[in-house]
């Protein structure tokens, strides 16, 4: 059970059984790689475990709770501002919206704001659309196929 990547290492929580017996295990033998061996385990999880259980007191293992942090930098004042800004200029770009809110946030909080909000993100084009079609050509054929037989000279 050995992740490869962060996101891997985010999603895996080891079951309470396994680490009760990872503990049971290094209590046994008191080294963290034989355990982390004996389980196909990593050894830094093996010593956090341990440390986790030595420091909470209570000699839990459980797991710690995901924490996920607040970053909300807008209040409710703020987001009923930017609500207003909208409602006033639709066409206000989300750096605008930004400078509006006295660069108190980011452009991508802002746009996270919008969608909060339930806000569309208007789209505009940068050039106005071609007057004459498009230029490139869609893929596949077009016409009927031609036969090696009539790329003979004559």
């Amino acid at each position: 059970m050995l992740a490869t990547t962060n996101k891997e290492v985010d999603a895996m929580v080891y079951a309470m059984e396994f680490r009760r017996a990872v503990a049971k295990a290094y209590d046994e033998c008191g080294s963290s790689i034989e355990v982390a061996e004996q389980f196909d385990c990593s050894e830094s999880w093996v010593r956090r475990l341990i440390q986790r259980r030595r420091e909470s007191g209570c000699g839990s293992l459980a797991p710690r709770p995901h924490h996920v942090p607040d970053n909300n930098k807008l209040d409710e004042q703020d987001l009923s501002h930017l609500a207003e800004l909208i409602a006033q200029q639709p066409d206000l770009t989300l750096a605008e919206l930004a400078e509006a809110l006295d660069n108190k946030v980011s452009v991508p909080t802002v746009h996270r704001a919008t969608r909060k909000l339930g806000l569309p993100l208007k789209k505009s084009r940068c050039t106005p659309p071609s007057r004459t079609g498009p230029t490139s050509r869609r893929r596949g054929t077009t016409g009927s196929p031609t036969s090696p037989t009539s790329w003979s000279k004559t």
